[in-house]
């Protein structure tokens, strides 16, 4: 890729959280890096933090749980935020919200283990942002869930490689926090979570 109409590029470290802020018309590239790995994103909008992406809102605008290039990404007042203009995986949750401490305590009795929210946090703080998070505000980005037959929600191995990459187009002025999952206690991120990439370019650069 050119490198020409880049306008920010943000390494998220394996564990950690980092966000960028993007205009309207730009795109951003989230990037697995080395494989395998899901990241947990959450946007709102720039000039009234009151809207933000909503994944319940976005299933009921496309009435699927299925994203794809293609599929639009809504608010919580029904606006799109993204269109998906790439998207190497094609498989993503929308129904889960990220982890958070109580996760990690109740389902594993660790509750010390880095998590999804806090990773969020830290990204939100980094950018000198104090809009007040929640799990439930979060796409599980490259996540592999599934839902069986008889509703039960089950993880699979992120089975994607280095370099898969989902490109989203704003229709917002946006902060944009991602957090690269560091889920090691199931198949999530194959059991070994590690980096992830933000790039904001221009629209003309696809």
């Amino acid at each position: 890729m050119s490198r020409e109409g880049i306008i920010d590029e943000v390494l998220i470290p394996a564990r950690e959280g980092r966000g960028v802020r993007m205009r309207v018309g730009q795109l951003l590239d989230v990037v697995d890096v080395e494989g395998h790995q899901v990241g947990d994103l959450i946007a709102w909008c720039l000039d009234d933090p009151s809207e933000y992406l909503s994944p319940t809102h976005t299933v009921s605008c496309n009435a699927s749980i299925r994203l794809k290039a293609g599929s639009q990404v809504f608010s919580n007042r029904r606006n799109p935020l993204f269109t998906i203009v790439r998207d190497d995986v094609e498989r993503h949750d929308i129904i889960v919200p990220c982890c958070d401490r109580e996760r990690y305590e109740r389902d594993f009795g660790l509750p010390n283990h880095p998590h999804c929210l806090g990773n969020l946090h830290d990204a939100r703080d980094r950018l000198g942002e104090t809009r007040e998070l929640h799990g439930e505000m979060a796409w599980n980005v490259f996540m592999h869930n599934r839902v069986t037959e008889d509703g039960a929600v089950v993880t699979d191995r992120a089975a994607h490689g280095a370099g898969s990459t989902i490109t989203l187009e704003a229709h917002r002025d946006l902060v944009v926090l991602v957090s690269a999952c560091p889920q090691d206690l199931t198949p999530c991120n194959d059991f070994d979570p590690t980096s992830m990439l933000l790039r904001v370019r221009e629209r003309g650069d696809r």
